[in-house]
């Protein structure tokens, strides 16, 4: 997964630090993480940990500088192939969501402030698709004054590295350069010295000659810098005259805040400065512009968190409350109790604010808008394995895979291709984007939760392959003329258009042949050259194949996506078997037939007499179901007419997941198409095969079933006799067969590492 960050600058304050934290995290969990700014101290700090840094100017409201920093991001999130921008302030989140409205890319932000909701503020503020807040006031401002909804929002926490802030640091060189006092009481305060959030350093400065009558080996430093600094500084340069000793220390900006940190007794601060302190260990009164917690004991835990430790709503920060806590704490006597604050702080930091937990936060957040989920049902078992999530690839190519076979024509077998593949794609990549080419794209889109075109609208496909990563032309018996020349010849110029597109192309678990007319040879050869990579689907499409292109070295047999799909089982197949017209005790088997233009014309008669002959014999109930039933319906109607025993009939059809559940209870199958048979021997149930198709036979002989019929004279007492060889020796036949089903599922899921793979050169 990437990330591109985009900030408005990377000098010293608190949301600028969490940033900087925030990408370090990630990274070390293994999210690449790319970050955009005008700048500033901590740029040297990313680059050190590996976190590459753009300069692009996001920190200025004007029209030319906006228009810059737009094209600027432009550039980065095409040419860098971002997979999801995270904008952590206003004008960042502004140029972002103007982006994403061109791109469609997935934009999350995370909201460290409040800011004014007055016209025409309000109209420049974009909160993306998911939001981190890093309280739970904030969150509750976005709800109120934004309309983003709660599961959209997660609370995060401005995240402390323990290692890099801890009062084991060396603090010597700080001290060498402003010339610590030697045995002093030292103060240190930190903050961003901007005049809307320095009010506590005025205070605290206020108070220093009270606190020094009490305190007179007192030190105070003030580290920060900002517009109100020259205020500050010279404010303190007056009180160090009147006390007659340099008693005040200003700083300025600076990125050592943990040797800072280190090196005092007591902290004064708010938010992410206080709990980098707290991490040192130090006694930490918390107070700010917002208002004042006082001395943070375990009574404070509770309104600190849920404030952030800003202290909004908390009463007023003054000098007399400062000097008086300070007093308390710092008073003769008092060291055991400031040693326990001082722990109880540290175990604070690391129960409630470690990076690792403000990293799993974002992670979190990114997931969710992977999966279109919301935030907080991303569970902690789903950060694990965060290679899953990498990129696809991204860019003006923005449709990763568009999929090309025989779909939208409600054919179990075809359907549960596709959603075999579907499933496999986004288990391998969840953030995947797929466009299927369907008969029926309003009712493919809604069932597969695709987007989805008209698969003989070749003006959109048009559009839509220039924008395509990969066209996957399968699975399924797409490369064949017996059916007609004219299906063949769509598929072969779904293909051709892809590659003029620029698309890479994968044949994905094809049945190859029979190619019967030398025309189409020649221009099944010519356009499968052009084919990036083949996957097939039995050893005898290998041979087709091979006598179209005798040296193929980008291609290999793998096995049907089917072996490879999700079942449904329990009370779902329950409700189906009962409609059916089986009660859930009663054993039947399968019968799936169709019509073909060879097919025996004593067909119905047979099967049914089959049909009797079973029940009659074995106590086995016939169940009559249409794989696909705009074709189907009639021959199985005719049949379960002629049927004089109970029985079952499909009539209003099923999903392919219920039908292999079904076919999972059944004795044995008598199935005519193919994915009739697939399905058995994926649900390893005995199957009887009438061959109607190559495709069937080479398949029969691939999974190795002995009992199969031709098509154009059906043998009633060869079905039999097939009947009693099978219920002699079910449990065995079934062992052998569940066998070979978990070798061909293990050869699907190459088909969905080789199509990852073309993805991700």
């Amino acid at each position: 997964m990437k990330v591109l960050m985009a900030t408005m600058q990377l000098d010293i304050g608190g949301a600028e630090t969490h940033i900087v934290e925030l990408s370090k995290a990630l990274t070390r969990k293994g999210v690449e993480v790319i970050v955009a700014s005008k700048g500033g101290a901590y740029v040297a700090e990313l680059e050190e940990a590996g976190i590459r840094h753009f300069n692009v100017e996001l920190n200025s409201k004007n029209i030319f500088s906006i228009r810059r920093a737009y094209k600027a991001l432009e550039r980065i999130i095409m040419e860098e192939k971002v997979d999801i921008v995270h904008a952590h302030a206003r004008i960042p989140g502004f140029i972002c969501g103007l982006l994403q409205k061109k791109y469609k890319f997935r934009f999350v932000t995370t909201a460290h402030w409040v800011f004014s909701t007055r016209f025409p503020f309000n109209l420049l503020t974009n909160w993306g698709d998911r939001s981190l807040a890093v309280s739970d006031d904030i969150k509750q401002y976005l709800i109120d004054n934004y309309g983003i909804k709660d599961e959209n929002i997660r609370v995060t926490i401005n995240g402390i590295d323990t290692e890099k802030f801890s009062d084991n640091i060396d603090y010597s060189d700080i001290a060498e350069e402003f010339c610590f006092g030697e045995n002093k009481t030292r103060i240190i305060y930190v903050s961003r010295m901007d005049i809307d959030r320095s009010l506590a350093a005025h205070k605290l400065i206020e108070a220093v000659p009270a606190l020094y009558k009490d305190i007179p080996n007192l030190e105070v430093v003030i580290v920060g810098g900002g517009n109100d600094f020259e205020s500050i500084k010279k404010e303190a340069e007056s009180v160090n005259k009147e006390i007659g000793e340099r008693v005040v220390i200003t700083t300025g900006g600076r990125i050592d805040i943990n040797k800072f940190a280190a090196s005092g007794d007591v902290f004064v601060g708010v938010s992410r400065a206080a709990l980098e302190a707290m991490a040192c260990k130090k006694p930490a009164i918390i107070a700010g512009n917002e208002g004042y917690i006082g001395i943070f004991d375990k009574d404070k835990l509770d309104v600190a968190i849920d404030t952030n430790f800003c202290c909004r709503g908390c009463g007023e920060t003054t000098a007399e409350r400062l000097k008086d806590d300070l007093l308390a704490l710092l008073a003769p006597g008092k060291e055991q109790w400031r040693k326990e604050l001082g722990e109880y702080a540290l175990s604070t930091v690391e129960k409630y604010y470690s990076v690792d937990t403000m990293a799993n936060d974002a992670i979190k957040m990114y997931i969710s808008i992977v999966k279109e989920r919301p935030i907080n049902e991303v569970s902690h078992q789903e950060l694990e394995g965060i290679e899953k999530y990498l990129s696809c690839g991204s860019g003006r190519r923005n449709v990763d895979v568009a999929i090309s076979g025989y779909y939208g024509f409600r054919n179990s077998g075809d359907d549960s291709i596709l959603r075999a593949i579907i499933d496999d794609l986004r288990d391998a990549c969840p953030n995947i984007s797929i466009t299927v080419l369907s008969q029926r794209p309003v009712e493919t889109a809604r069932e597969y939760k695709v987007n989805s075109v008209d698969r003989f609208d070749f003006f959109t496909l048009w559009g839509l392959l220039k924008r395509t990563k990969l066209l996957i032309s399968g699975g399924g018996s797409l490369i064949q003329d017996v059916t007609s020349s004219k299906s063949l010849f769509y598929y072969l110029s779904v293909i051709k258009l892809a590659k003029l597109r620029g698309a890479k192309v994968m044949l994905y678990a094809n049945g190859i042949g029979p190619l019967t007319k030398q025309r189409n040879l020649k221009h099944v050869k010519k356009t499968l050259e052009k084919v990036d990579y083949i996957t097939l689907r039995e050893d005898s499409s290998m041979d087709e194949l091979l006598k179209v292109m005798p040296k193929s070295d980008n291609c290999e047999v793998t096995a049907d996506p089917v072996f490879n799909a999700r079942v449904e089982n329990g009370e779902i197949v329950d409700k189906a078997i009962k409609k059916g017209g089986i009660e859930t005790d009663e054993k039947f088997f399968v019968i799936s037939m169709r019509s073909w233009r060879t097919l025996d014309p004593n067909v119905v008669d047979k099967i049914s007499q089959f049909g009797d002959w079973v029940y009659r014999k074995y106590k086995i109930k016939p169940f009559v179901i249409p794989m696909q039933r705009t074709f189907d319906r009639s021959i199985s109607n005719d049949i379960e007419e002629h049927l004089s025993v109970p029985h079952g009939i499909c009539r209003d059809g099923y999903s392919p997941q219920t039908m292999m559940g079904i076919i999972g209870r059944a004795e044995f199958v008598l199935g005519m198409r193919l994915h009739t048979l697939i399905y058995a021997v994926k649900m390893g149930v005995p199957g009887i095969a009438i061959d109607y198709d190559p495709k069937v036979a080479a398949v029969m002989e691939a999974i190795d079933f002995q009992y199969s019929e031709t098509v154009d004279k059906i043998d009633v007492e060869k079905l039999c006799s097939y009947v009693d060889e099978i219920i002699e020796n079910r449990q065995d036949l079934c062992e052998v067969i569940r066998e070979k089903s978990e070798n061909f599922r293990a050869l699907a899921k190459k088909n969905t590492e080789m199509a990852i793979q073309l993805l991700r050169k």
